[in-house]
């Protein structure tokens, strides 16, 4: 049975949702029909109507709210315990006169279709009614209000596609080919990388997804199986590979310059030995003063003398089939380390085509020649014209930027419950909406955050209050943020780089001397699922409002509160303050 619904006035269209998760959608039809409301019932300020899942405003113009019942029958029982509750006592004329009072309705054309249809007098008492002919002027009520069956669309579970270049970087304003058994349609990703919701009632229980660049240039990136997934998936678009630099002769090619991050452990001279040269080349290549002297995540160039396919064999050559293959995984945290990122990158530059990945520039050629030795950076690919004017590529992980307040403007993050997923967006709505009915004041901080927002959130919070080393901190794949700041000597200071994060908690608005601040681990807090809001209620002591059901409840404190709002789907997490979700976490 549907649980709650929405009605959009302008496509004429019910949504409803089931305790399974599933959706619906009535299209069209008469608006009885599409609410299941035969009677078309309002919204009733001095009862409660008990089996109401929502309500409908049925023009720009009404100034009162119509029920929307689960299905027809419980819509027509409601209808009939109107009748005998309130109208039991009057009769059928004096029913239909405040039923569909003149100023409304041509109430006595109303009044002769009821009782030529039941075959009853308009002199009748309805509580007197028998049972048959109660029926009769209820059914002849119902269809005098108009039910004109439109059709009704099995959605399915939804389905959150969010689409990720292989740095991790969100795959935003993108055009995607969706074909499913049912539909193949074009949809456009947002800033976020997401795709519309995917509903398996609409396009089939496979879903392949093509990249789009062009009316007849398609490439593969992956498929769903609707009936299988998740609430969330994350699939990884390719990489897309682009000539970097020509033969400089039939035979010849210039050795490509090289840049190894240091990793914590590791001496210059293991380092040295990897790419086949010596540490003396690489003290001079690098200006070292102390060769005994490197720090983890240190940029070395490599000299150009070295062998450079001793590095390139452990990784073989990556075909650009393969570098084109899509994965698709679940939307967890990524940690993976800057030198893995940078070999991953490396990899792809040995295929005979002599091709790197530009993910950010899937169809840009390399810069035009220069004498000046310029550059230009894309995904961690520097693309450099040596004094000879022949293009060469440094391949290399991208630049780390020191942690500040300017890493809280970047992967912004949503406080409209439109970001929400449908599910969580109907019972949000549905308890903000029953608050602000009752004057409760609501403010909506966040909804939607990314997962990248988080990752930043949860270390800059766990740093400032002491939890956590910034050397030890994980990386994240495309947030390129350096959380160890350096004293002259390369060694990390500490005061320094505490400040930076709290800095960051200040710009964030997370306080970090309250009990009552918590911060979600990215990939586990809610928030990245759509399935959280963040509210501030004011004044909601001594209001009455509505539960899910319909009934009045005083709000004596916030326990009260929260009770409601756990009516509604809306779970206070009592770790911190305003963190509200689907699961209570």
């Amino acid at each position: 049975m549907f649980v709650r619904a929405t009605y959009d006035r302008e496509k004429k269209t019910v949504h409803y949702f089931d305790e399974e998760g599933n959706e619906t959608l009535y299209i069209g039809g008469s608006f009885a029909w599409r609410t299941n409301n035969p009677g078309n019932l309002t919204k009733p300020s001095s009862y409660v109507m008990k089996s109401a899942i929502g309500y409908a405003l049925r023009t720009s113009k009404s100034k009162v709210s119509f029920i929307i019942f689960p299905d027809r029958a419980v819509g027509q029982q409601a209808h009939q315990d109107l009748l005998k509750g309130v109208y039991g006592d009057k009769t059928i004329r004096g029913m239909i006169t405040e039923y569909a009072p003149p100023s409304e309705n041509d109430t006595e054309s109303y009044i002769n279709f009821v009782t030529k249809k039941a075959d009853a007098s308009s002199s009748n008492v309805v509580g007197s009614l028998s049972d048959d002919k109660f029926k009769a002027v209820s059914a002849a009520m119902e269809q005098k209000e108009g039910w004109v069956p439109g059709v009704i669309k099995p959605l399915g579970k939804p389905v959150q596609v969010q689409m990720f270049d292989k740095l991790n970087q969100p795959f935003a304003g993108q055009t995607m080919q969706l074909s499913g058994e049912h539909a193949t349609i074009d949809a456009r990703t947002n800033a976020n990388g997401e795709l519309p919701w995917i509903y398996s009632g609409l396009m089939g229980e496979n879903v392949n997804i093509q990249y789009k660049r062009g009316q007849d240039d398609k490439e593969h990136v992956g498929q769903l199986t609707t009936s299988e997934t998740a609430s969330a998936y994350t699939f990884n678009a390719p990489y897309y590979r682009v000539p970097t630099r020509p033969r400089l002769h039939d035979s010849e090619e210039r050795p490509r310059p090289r840049v190894h991050i240091v990793q914590s452990g590791e001496t210059l001279s293991a380092i040295a030995a990897k790419y086949g040269t010596t540490v003396g080349a690489m003290v001079a290549a690098n200006g070292l003063k102390d060769a005994n002297h490197i720090y983890a995540r240190q940029h070395l160039s490599i000299p150009a003398t070295s062998d450079m396919s001793s590095a390139q064999g452990e990784h073989g050559d990556v075909t650009p089939q393969q570098a084109a293959s899509a994965t698709v995984t679940k939307p967890t945290l990524e940690p993976a380390a800057e030198a893995s990122a940078m070999e991953k990158l490396q990899s792809t530059t040995s295929s005979p085509a002599n091709a790197t990945a530009n993910p950010a520039q899937p169809h840009a050629g390399s810069a035009s020649p220069s004498n000046s030795g310029s550059s230009s950076v894309a995904a961690g690919v520097v693309h450099q014209h040596a004094p000879s004017g022949h293009p060469q590529t440094v391949v290399s992980s991208p630049a780390l930027e020191a942690s500040d307040a300017a890493w809280c403007h970047r992967y912004p993050g949503s406080a409209s419950l439109d970001s929400l997923n449908a599910s969580f967006k109907a019972a949000a709505s549905a308890f903000i909406g029953a608050m602000r009915d009752a004057n409760i004041t609501v403010k909506i901080n966040a909804a939607l955050r990314p997962i990248q927002r988080s990752y930043l959130m949860y270390h800059a919070f766990q740093i400032a209050k002491g939890k956590e080393s910034p050397d030890k901190v994980p990386s994240y794949a495309g947030v390129n943020i350096d959380w160890v700041h350096r004293k002259a000597d390369g060694s990390m200071d500490l005061d320094a780089s505490i400040k930076a994060a709290k800095e960051m908690c200040m710009g964030y608005g997370t306080n970090i001397h309250s009990a009552k601040q918590a911060v979600g681990r990215p990939g586990h807090s809610r928030h990245n699922f759509g399935a959280a809001v963040d509210l501030n209620i004011i004044g909601h002591t001594g209001k009455k409002m509505k539960d899910s059901s319909g009934h009045d409840v005083e709000i004596k404190s916030f326990d009260d509160l929260k009770a409601v709002g756990a009516g509604y789907g809306v779970r206070y997490f009592e770790k911190e303050n305003m963190h509200w979700s689907d699961n209570g976490s």
